[in-house]
């Protein structure tokens, strides 16, 4: 036999309706297979079938009488029907030159009858065929029955578009969305191999939120719209675009494409503001890029978002995906999802007591307490690593919480144990911005009849200048109930002098990049020598954190400093342990 029927001339514009309107679904649909049955039934045929033609093969959207999913194109009866766009009656098989040494007539299923109608879209592509299909030579079919599988043929066209709209259609911008996106990736990947694709991140959500609420609903929708028709004139002709979030699209590219031919083409129109009802809109794009080879099936939407907002958030325009990057932000992701369960667990989360010592005498009478998280299956998480995150989210108040909790309760243990010890903990700004923690503290020390004075509060000095009033009158509650309070990492980004001078705070802890500089960093040494007299000038303790050698200690001590804290006093430690080495010796370097 030949090749099969000739392509018809508008076979590359069929094929890309075939790839719009017909997706490989894996699951049934029950409305074709009704149709199906219902032809079947009808012309009493022992097959039926809905045939979607595709560039190598035609595949079955619904079937009845046979198992096999899909036939070469080569073998299709229907791509004949392709070249007129009209129904096809094949009476006998086995008579017609063009079939009689058909692999679908010699063998499996033995088709002798065939029958066609087309499935026609709105501008006279066809996409395939509703047909039904006999062992055994039939007459022609009356005009009454032929009409009958136009009708049906029209129906399977029906549930098609209906399908297309239903799931796979963004309704505002009209541009298939996320779920075609992935299901036009895998079958491009199959049919292709190696393919290219792109997440375009136009713009954060929130600041689509804030035009939303500065111009409405109706101008951002408008806006999306003007943005989609820039990014279709910047693709080439045959490239699809997709709308798979909010403020992202998408498209994806077969073969070895460079992109740094599409992406900078992209990003630099972009610098020009999109117009909106004569408003100009700046946006700030970020494209991702991810090169898939091969059919292994990975989340590859939320990998090429990734690199996209790393790309608009780093202000790089395009990236490329980062396995390395990527494996970053799961981590963030897995510790964020498991932090309120640590914190409501009762072996995750544990402090550690650092001693910090009086100056000149040695003494210890203070400790910084010092979360850590055991996590289950990551092991031991540092502080630095968890708590920015958690800062970003409402986790942040449940954990300083714990931690409150747990400082109370060491200290009123410390003090039936004949033990006195300052404990300080550490704060943020959103801890000192409403009444509710410094509510919470007060209770608490009311409930165990601990003394203010057992406890201080450490914060960073730049967490004042985001709302000052309220610190302040924060502060004010807990230095009038007798609580200390020291600012942290004190001498690095905010620090102002005159500002300062009016809180209610009673230390300063001057920052350890600075302190750990003073044997090898004229100006640093210069710097803290300053800040240490003009902090003491202003009725501050001065505490030196970060204190690592013998070198450093003395040059702290010689100007004056109150306290010093670092590796060379002590490490932080169990609560038992610094029991013990409180007993034990008194530091007298």
């Amino acid at each position: 036999m030949d090749d099969g029927a000739p392509l018809p001339q508008t076979e590359s514009k069929r094929l890309e309706r075939v790839a719009q309107l017909c997706a490989r679904d894996t699951q049934e649909d029950p409305v074709f297979n009704k149709i199906v049955a219902m032809t079947s039934e009808y012309f009493n045929a022992p097959i039926a079938l809905i045939s979607i033609v595709d560039k190598h093969e035609q595949w079955f959207k619904a079937r009845i009488g046979i198992e096999e999913c899909s036939t070469p194109r080569s073998a299709s009866f229907c791509a004949y029907s392709l070249l007129d766009n009209q129904p096809l009656e094949i009476l006998d098989a086995r008579s017609d030159p063009r079939f009689k040494a058909n692999i679908l007539v010699t063998g499996a299923p033995f088709i002798r009858y065939y029958a066609s109608a087309p499935l026609l879209t709105d501008d006279g592509l066809s996409l395939g065929s509703l047909c039904f299909i006999d062992t055994v030579a039939r007459a022609p079919m009356s005009a009454q029955d032929a009409a009958m599988l136009n009708h049906l043929a029209e129906l399977v066209m029906m549930r098609i578009m209906g399908v297309r709209s239903r799931n796979y259609i963004d309704q505002p911008t009209g541009l298939f969305n996320r779920l075609r996106f992935e299901e036009d990736i895998r079958e491009t990947l199959t049919r292709e191999g190696a393919i290219r694709i792109y997440a375009v991140d136009v713009t954060s959500p929130k600041f689509l939120n804030d035009v939303v609420k500065a111009l409405g609903y109706s101008f951002a929708q408008d806006l999306i719209l003007a943005i989609k028709q820039r990014l279709h004139a910047l693709l080439p002709p045959e490239c699809l675009l997709y709308k798979i979030s909010p403020t992202r699209f998408g498209f994806l590219i077969a073969g070895r494409v460079d992109r740094e031919v599409i992406s900078p083409r992209i990003i630099e129109s972009f610098k020009t503001a999109v117009d909106c009802h004569g408003i100009p809109i700046l946006m700030h794009v970020g494209i991702g890029i991810l090169p898939i080879n091969g059919n292994d099936e990975q989340d590859w939407l939320r990998l090429v978002i990734s690199a996209a907002d790393a790309a608009r958030d780093r202000g790089l325009g395009y990236l490329l995906y980062d396995p390395t990057f990527d494996a970053t932000q799961q981590r963030a992701f897995t510790l964020l999802s498991s932090l309120s369960q640590a914190i409501r667990a009762e072996d995750q989360l544990r402090l550690v007591f650092q001693p910090k010592i009086n100056l000149p005498s040695g003494r210890c009478e203070a400790v910084e307490a010092l979360i850590r998280w055991d996590h289950p299956l990551l092991g031991t998480i540092s502080p630095a690593e968890f708590i920015p995150l958690a800062e970003k989210t409402a986790l942040m108040p449940s954990l300083t919480s714990w931690v409150l909790n747990a400082v109370i309760n060491q200290a009123t243990l410390w003090r039936k144990r004949g033990l006195v010890l300052k404990i300080a903990m550490n704060v943020t700004v959103g801890d000192l911005e409403s009444p509710a923690f410094v509510d919470t503290l007060i209770g608490r020390l009311e409930a165990e009849q601990l003394p203010a004075d057992r406890l201080e509060l450490e914060f960073t000095e730049s967490t004042l200048m985001t709302n000052p009033t309220e610190v302040v009158q924060q502060l004010t509650r807990l230095r009038n109930l007798g609580v200390e309070v020291a600012i942290d990492d004190f001498g690095t980004g905010y620090s102002n002098w005159i500002y300062l001078s009016t809180l209610p705070t009673s230390t300063v802890k001057l920052d350890q990049s600075l302190i750990s500089n003073l044997t090898t960093n004229e100006k640093d040494k210069r710097l803290v020598k300053n800040l240490i007299e003009l902090a003491s000038g202003l009725g501050y303790r001065v505490v030196a954190e970060g204190v690592e050698n013998q070198d450093i200690f003395d040059l702290v001590k010689a100007w004056g400093c109150h306290e010093a804290q670092g590796y060379l006093i002590g490490k932080p430690m169990a609560a038992k342990d610094l029991e013990a080495w409180v007993n034990s010796h008194a530091f007298t370097a």
